[in-house]
């Protein structure tokens, strides 16, 4: 092999350990990040169900009052005369 030829492999090597260490980085990065941002997610959900819970308990007579209303029947429509 030519001198070139070493040369030439040799930064073809490092390229390859370059890149797959940033492959790895990035990896790496991102699990991290993603593990961060779903547990954000779980924590923000929670707040939301606890909202809904306590907005749930603070308007709960005009709940049942709206329900009630709802589930009583209207008054049946006219018969037709056939």
């Amino acid at each position: 092999m030519t001198e070139l030829q070493k040369v030439f492999l040799f930064y073809t090597a490092i390229y390859f350990v370059v890149k797959g260490a940033l492959f790895l980085g990035f990896y790496v990065f991102l699990i991290m990040w993603e593990r961060t941002a779903r547990l954000k997610h779980k924590k923000y959900r929670e707040i939301i169900e606890e909202r809904r819970r306590s907005e749930q308990e603070r308007w709960k007579v005009a709940y049942e009052l709206c329900y009630k209303k709802q589930s009583v029947p209207l008054a049946p429509a006219l018969k037709k005369v056939s």
